[in-house]
């Protein structure tokens, strides 16, 4: 009862104790009689309101309110909570409780109520699943108080006996359970007491208070089934995982890590795995992932870790932050791949780049070796053949002045003296030496060094014009062919080292007038080949066979019995020419077939 309302009982107990005391002495006085009706009346209308007022309070309070007796039956109920249930107060009153809650959950609802009739705190709390099919709630925290007037001491006792009373029908197989039918004359005859007429025993009630739980159950039912999915995919997965807490600690290690390590997950956790960790990295662990958890930052480590059988794998860990949907910090998960072939692979790598390193440098060193010697060989060798080609000159100016041995020269082989043919032989020789040195060095030099190129713009018309005048002016004795320079009108300028094409050239045009018979026709050819331009050597006469074609281009190769007119030659020439040509970026390819050889070249414009 509220203060108000005892207020207001009080002073109403007065006014009538004062209309029932016996006057001393009869008067009559009927205005003060109807002050007081009007009075009583009043007092009676405010707290009908009032009680109105909180009984609508009561009904529109948003949670479900019971009050019951000490068996679980419904004595009242308020309206919001009716609703919220699916049913109207009349179809709920007088009904047992237990049959608002999920058959599973029953016994433990009884069981809260015996520890409420057992506590002296008077409060029990519990979580259960409601069985209303057109309930809005599906879970409800249940809060039972039992409810204690001015005699507390009578009822506790009354509580008592009725604890013994429920506990008798939970023994007697009806155990709170379904519609919870309790044979209450039955169950008062089996523990009547006849209280004293003086203070009589009012029956406990109990206040029930239900909570909608629901949406965090729900939530809680979808953290579990999502954790339990997690584990189950972790746990499957070929690789291993880890979690760890908000505190650093690690909580979780699914089954490819326990057995990669043959150890239980509580001894993982924590920081037991780090006991796996190889002692010269544990520190080094330890300290970046500390780094790492204080930063909330990724990090990737690499550390060896203790396998089952005793052997240590490197691993690549890999950790990740954790945040809950409002940017709280919960944690990291990570996952560790074997990367023991990976890392083994790298130390092979390094040491065969050493190895490699080394080979180079010692190539570099032989290769500086080789060119001084090359300079020291191409001094010793040329000086002594300069001064031979230049002590046969004069040797020939001096007979010319003694003998007219020019004169003796021009005569036809067979016709001239001793002395023509060995002065002949001897200048031929000298100038074969020489060529041979020359080619020899030059291909040296090509193996060793790229050699830098001069590039120029050649006018192909102009410049293989007087390539060929210059050939034909130096090698006119040994040139007894003709000479036919095709060269299309189309044909662009081209960037090139003149030096070296014309170097190309010449070399070709000398192998196809010692091939040639005499009075035979040399065509060179220019043309504009999309994107390249084509130059082109054909002699006729010797046919070079086809199982001999692959081998032209080796150094010192000369082909048998395909000299018949004995010009002899160095075996360098043709090698030379490929190599200058692949300098250049450019292609060489020989074809020979019905009494007819062609040489092809084919360079880029630029």
């Amino acid at each position: 009862m509220s203060r108000n309302q005892q207020s207001l009982w009080h002073q109403t107990r007065q006014q009538q104790d004062i209309l029932s005391a016996t006057p001393a002495r009869l008067e009559l006085v009927p205005e003060r009689a109807s002050d007081l009706e009007l009075s009583t009346a009043e007092t009676l209308r405010r707290t009908q309101e009032e009680l109105q007022w909180y009984r609508r309070l009561y009904d529109n309070t948003p949670a479900v309110y019971f009050s019951l007796d000490a068996m679980g039956i419904i004595l009242s109920l308020n309206q919001f909570g009716a609703n919220l249930l699916g049913y109207t107060s009349e179809q709920l009153i007088q009904q047992s409780v237990f049959n608002l809650f999920d058959q599973s959950d029953q016994q433990r609802l009884c069981d809260l109520f015996t520890s409420l009739l057992k506590s002296p705190h008077n409060e029990a709390t519990g979580e259960f699943r409601l069985n209303c099919p057109t309930s809005k709630i599906t879970w409800a925290k249940v809060t039972l108080r039992l409810l204690l007037g001015e005699d507390e001491h009578l009822i506790a006792e009354e509580s008592q006996r009725t604890l013994a009373t429920l506990s008798c029908a939970v023994g007697s197989a009806l155990h709170y359970r379904n519609e919870f039918v309790v044979e209450r004359e039955e169950v008062s005859t089996t523990t009547k007491v006849t209280p004293a007429p003086q203070c009589p025993v009012k029956s406990p009630v109990i206040l029930m208070v239900c909570e909608d739980i629901t949406a965090r159950k729900q939530a809680e039912d979808g953290l579990k089934e999502s954790e339990q999915r997690f584990q189950t995919l972790a746990n499957s997965a070929p690789f291993m995982l880890w979690m760890a807490g908000c505190d650093g600690l690690f909580t979780f290690f699914n089954n490819s890590w326990l057995k990669f390590t043959g150890r239980s997950i509580e001894q993982q956790q924590g920081w037991g795995w780090l006991e796996g960790v190889h002692p010269q990295e544990r520190e080094f662990c330890q300290e970046n992932y500390d780094s790492a958890f204080h930063a909330r930052a990724k990090f990737e480590i690499e550390y060896r870790l203790q396998r089952h059988d005793g052997d240590y794998r490197w691993m690549l860990d890999t950790g990740i932050p954790r945040f809950t949907p409002n940017g709280k910090f919960a944690g990291y998960i990570g996952c560790c791949i074997d990367i023991t072939e990976r890392k083994l692979a790298e130390v092979a790598l390094q040491q065969s780049q050493e190895a490699v390193q080394a080979q180079l440098e010692e190539m570099e060193s032989l290769n500086r070796l080789k060119e001084e010697f090359l300079s020291t060989v191409s001094h010793e060798l040329r000086t002594p053949l300069t001064n031979m080609k230049m002590a046969i000159q004069m040797l020939g100016i001096a007979l010319h002045q003694e003998q007219n041995f020019l004169s003796e020269m021009a005569k036809p082989p067979a016709e001239r003296s001793k002395a023509a043919r060995y002065f002949e032989i001897l200048d031929n020789e000298c100038d074969r030496e020489i060529n041979l040195i020359n080619n020899f060095l030059d291909l040296q030099r090509l193996d060793t060094s790229a050699r830098p190129w001069v590039l120029e713009k050649i006018q192909v018309q102009q410049w293989l014009w007087r390539v060929v005048e210059l050939f034909k002016a130096r090698d006119r004795t040994s040139c007894r062919q003709k000479l036919r320079l095709i060269i299309a009108s189309n044909t662009p300028p081209i960037a090139c080292d003149p030096y070296s094409l014309e170097r190309i050239l010449v070399e070709l045009l000398t192998n196809a007038c010692k091939f040639s018979p005499p009075d035979a026709e040399i065509t060179i050819s220019a043309h504009f080949k999309a994107p390249n331009i084509q130059f082109q050597v054909i002699n006729s006469g010797v046919e070079i066979p086809s199982s001999e074609l692959p081998r032209i281009f080796d150094k010192f190769y000369r082909i048998p019995s395909n000299d018949p007119w004995k010009q002899g030659g160095t075996g360098l020439g043709l090698a030379l020419v490929q190599k200058l040509t692949k300098h250049l970026g450019g292609t060489i390819e020989v074809e020979s077939g019905s009494n007819r050889t062609c040489f092809t070249i084919q360079l880029a414009l630029s």
